[in-house]
């Protein structure tokens, strides 16, 4: 064998040994590992887990004591429990999807009688709903329509049982009736200066009438102790107004004259009439 000839033999049996050593060697690499299974005890355990987790969440589903379907309510006087309640959202709720915040913003959005909710509900169906109900200051009687106005302002329908008293009835009493159209402002509130007027005027503390009268254009009217309607007017400054009253008064009086009424919206320009109503 000449010498070119052993070495292209080396040459072929150093390939053949390569291809040999990498066909093993890929043979290795793709051997899988053996697979570890999970002792049965784990395996069974897991499983009533699984079942015991869907069996609960079936009976909170299914299970009728966890829907709402009363509550205690506390703390009403002009509006019913059972309005409260209702105006909840929560009769027929389930326990679950009792949300405090969204079921007081529910009460007092239906219920403008009720100034505060609070709500506290715990399993498997108990829920307790306080609420305080906004305190009315004046009565105010629209065309027939009843409302009732706080001391913020705020504008809501006079219990349907109320009756106001009327004439003789309202005498030494401190319940305000006033007559007239409603001016509320843009958030349905009593017109800031009608609140303004009705609450100096109330501060005031002036012998008068408790009913009262509104007049667009003039602003609130009432009748004073000696039976005089005095036309105060809106806005801020009745105190003052009031004085100039007492000055006017003294004066009409001195000079033996009984006016059909006085106005005192303007204090440097007071007027009063001995021949027309107001």
């Amino acid at each position: 064998m000449t010498k070119s000839k052993r070495q292209q033999w080396k040459k072929k049996k150093k390939r053949r040994f390569e291809a040999a050593s990498t066909l093993v060697l890929g043979r290795t690499r793709v051997r899988r590992p053996k697979t570890r299974h999970l002792p049965f005890a784990i395996r069974y355990s897991l499983l009533l887990l699984l079942s015991v987790v869907a069996i609960g969440s079936l009976w909170l589903t299914l299970d009728d004591r966890f829907y709402i379907h009363h509550a205690n309510v506390v703390g009403t006087d002009r509006v019913s429990p059972t309005e409260v309640f209702q105006a909840s959202g929560l009769p027929g709720l389930h326990i679950l999807w009792a949300r405090s915040a969204e079921i007081e913003a529910h009460i007092l959005a239906a219920l403008p009688p009720v100034e505060s909710a609070r709500v506290a509900c715990k399993l498997p169906a108990a829920c307790t709903i306080t609420v305080v109900e906004r305190q009315p200051e004046v009565t105010w009687d629209e065309d027939g329509q009843l409302w009732w106005i706080d001391a913020e302002g705020i504008i809501f329908p006079a219990s349907p049982s109320f009756i106001p008293p009327s004439g003789e009835e309202r005498e030494g009493t401190e319940e305000w009736l006033v007559r007239g159209p409603l001016p509320r402002d843009e958030d349905g509130r009593l017109d800031e200066r009608v609140h303004v007027a009705l609450t100096e005027l109330w501060a005031a503390g002036k012998n008068m009438s408790p009913l009262l009268s509104y007049v667009p254009e003039w602003g609130l009217v009432f009748t004073d102790e000696r039976g005089w309607p005095v036309i105060v007017g809106q806005g801020p400054g009745v105190a003052e107004r009031l004085r100039v009253l007492e000055y006017l008064a003294a004066d009409l009086e001195a000079r033996g004259l009984t006016p059909q009424f006085v106005d005192v919206r303007f204090p440097d320009a007071p007027y009063y009439s001995l021949t027309n109503d107001w």
